[in-house]
């Protein structure tokens, strides 16, 4: 374990030069170096701030996605610990931060003291991080943990936990290169609540058994529950109003494009009153001007999200949502939905779009999603490969509306049965926080 983690400390400083030389040249690097400047400063500053009456519980997150996993679990423990708790939450990738201050007030914790990005993981920086913070316990979220900071919160005896925990079976993790080390990391946990039972086995496989294992779930579903049944955003009264059945396109990338814009062209031949409503993964500019010309060369009109109000009439058949943030409300209006990302990395969340109950279509690289898989094997998601099976698949739909509500409703059922790993994953929690007194 030395010898693996003083290599890994060797490739730290020519990953910093890597990262430096590429920022030019990528925006989010370039982001999160700007992010992380003077950060001794700020993180001296805000923990300072913090008025301890009670324990501090850090939790780590990647981005948006792990942190989206990780609300539910610190809005839990907010809520069984009142002012006895407060929290601490860094960031690794800019998204997530840029998430949390643009888009994420309303749902704001009350406990959270405390919200940065991590620093580069040198040891250095994490006994700096560690001496500020304090913390009686570090919760990790999905698979983003450090070496260094491992290490040194292991050797200050600080409970470290990893929740939502998962570990595919293709995972660079279980490689013969870094298998070793990364058991190391994962024995100087307490405890590993995994989402599923062979994500738990894969986990003991590789900790050699020096950590407690728990099979918990995902609190991926508590948080699209919790986000559908507490939603209060209102979306324009011109798309409920036009009257039609709406399909909606979340997360998508070009590829995905080039299957929902000519299937649904296709679609409208049969069934004039169906509409398509686009949610590019990143509406960036680039990305709304190749929706444009896809939707202008399939002939198909559309409109703006962003130029819709109440009080419009909305004739064009297409709406093309050019802003972020509103991805899970704007399934409301849908019957079903297309996700994304299941001809690139991997499809995206399809449970939002399944507790709404709506059946789902999606690319067929799935092999990332329990939840994709599982939809399939119920019936109530299909994998498209093709435009015309589009076209197919959601027609069948519309014209057997029975069909597609029995479809609907299985799917809400499967992810609200799927709930309740939050809870879980706090009992776990308080279980080793107890412990240290």
């Amino acid at each position: 374990m030395k010898i693996r983690l003083a290599a890994y400390n060797a490739l730290l400083p020519v990953a910093a030069l890597a990262a430096r030389a590429a920022a030019p040249f990528d925006a989010k690097i370039a982001e999160g170096l700007k992010g992380r400047e003077g950060f001794r400063d700020r993180w001296k500053d805000k923990a300072s701030a913090i008025d301890r009456k009670g324990r501090l519980i850090w939790f780590h997150v990647s981005s948006v996605g792990e942190f989206e996993q990780a609300k539910p679990v610190m809005d839990l423990l907010a809520r069984n610990r009142g002012a006895s708790l407060d929290l601490a939450l860094t960031f690794f990738s800019p998204s997530g931060m840029n998430y949390y201050e643009r888009f994420d007030r309303s749902r704001r914790i009350p406990s959270m003291r405390f919200v940065e990005y991590l620093p580069v993981d040198t040891a250095r920086n994490m006994r700096f991080c560690l001496d500020t913070l304090r913390p009686d316990m570090i919760v990790y979220v999905k698979f983003d943990i450090w070496p260094n900071l491992v290490v040194e919160a292991a050797r200050r005896g600080v409970p470290q936990i990893l929740v939502s925990g998962t570990l595919s079976p293709g995972s660079r993790r279980l490689s013969s290169l870094v298998r070793s080390f990364y058991g190391g990391l994962f024995s100087m946990f307490d405890a590993i609540a995994a989402i599923s039972a062979e994500d738990a086995e894969r986990f003991r496989t590789l900790s050699r058994g020096a950590v407690e294992i728990v099979e918990a779930g995902d609190t991926r579903f508590d948080q699209v529950c919790r986000r559908i049944d507490s939603s209060d955003v209102k979306l324009p009264g011109a798309i409920a109003a036009a009257g039609r059945t709406w399909i909606v396109a979340g997360s998508t990338w070009p590829k995905d494009d080039g299957i929902v814009i000519p299937g649904f062209a296709a679609l409208k031949r049969a069934h004039p009153d169906a509409g398509l409503i686009v949610v590019p993964h990143e509406p960036t500019g680039e990305r709304l001007d190749e929706i444009r010309e896809s939707l202008e060369k399939a002939r198909l009109p559309f409109r703006p999200l962003s130029s819709l109000s109440d009080a419009d009439s909305l004739a064009e058949p297409v709406v093309v949502a050019d802003g972020v943030g509103y991805l899970a409300e704007l399934y409301r209006a849908g019957a079903m939905a297309f996700v994304g990302g299941g001809f690139t990395s991997g499809v995206h969340n399809v449970m939002e779009p399944a507790v709404l109950k709506l059946p789902v279509f999606f690319g067929p690289r799935i092999d990332n999603s329990f939840e994709a898989r599982e939809l399939v094997r119920l019936e109530t998601a299909v994998i498209l490969n093709t435009a015309d099976d589009f076209a197919r698949e959601c027609g069948a739909l519309l014209s057997d509306r029975k069909r597609l509500e029995e479809k609907g409703a299985a799917a809400e059922r499967f992810v609200r049965n799927h709930c309740g790993a939050a809870l879980r994953c706090v009992d776990l929690i308080e279980k080793y926080l107890e412990r240290k007194r």
